[in-house]
């Protein structure tokens, strides 16, 4: 026999509704936090919360996907998160952590990487585009799902001006294994389990 829960009466029911999918292309969203961790293989990244903040039925897109999730799971991320490693592996400046500085520096008049020295909590409230694509991805049931993702920065005034969305990330092959998390590609995209961001 099931023992009944303290709180069933009170619980929110799946019903297996869901918001509207995200649409890939140019998105005008507003930093919410950021902040600079280390990645699995030890290399510093920024590590970005965002939200969707323009006219049309995406406007707060990531924080009603986030009530919704915490009505069923009070442990709930944040599920808006853009992460970039700072450096290459050879020590360079990675060119999605430098596209991303430039695109909210175009964004956001006066605002200078250089002159907040670094500081990446200056970056909050600041207005920066996203392209979003599609990307497939293995379930834990092991079947091939796709989701809409943040894949580089750009610039407001480019989401304005209208934006082709990337290509389709694509499993390389439906029985082989993702790479792994933490583990960047030769662009510096680095597939993560989950948008673990409790800003």
């Amino acid at each position: 026999m099931i023992q009944i829960p303290n709180d069933y009466d009170s619980a929110q029911a799946y019903d297996g509704s869901a918001a509207p999918q995200l649409t890939p292309g140019g998105h005008i969203c507003r930093i919410r936090g950021a902040r600079v961790e280390q990645s699995r293989n030890g290399n510093d990244m920024l590590v970005v919360a965002f939200d969707i903040v323009e006219e049309g039925e995406f406007n707060g897109y990531y924080q009603r996907r986030f009530e919704r999730a915490k009505a069923y799971n009070a442990y709930a991320n944040w599920p808006g998160v853009f992460r970039a490693s700072i450096l290459t592996a050879d020590g360079r400046t990675n060119g999605y952590f430098k596209g991303f500085i430039e695109a909210v520096e175009a964004s956001n008049a006066g605002y200078s990487f250089r002159q907040s020295g670094g500081n990446e909590a200056m970056l909050n409230g600041k207005l920066v585009g996203f392209n979003f694509g599609e990307e497939d991805y293995r379930a834990q049931d092991g079947s091939v799902k796709t989701a809409v993702k943040p894949f580089y920065a750009v610039s407001v005034a480019k989401v304005r001006e209208g934006i082709a969305p990337p290509a389709k990330k694509l499993l390389a092959d439906a029985n082989s294994a993702p790479r792994p998390v933490g583990q960047p590609d030769a662009n510096g995209f680095q597939p993560v389990e989950d948008d673990k961001l409790p800003f």
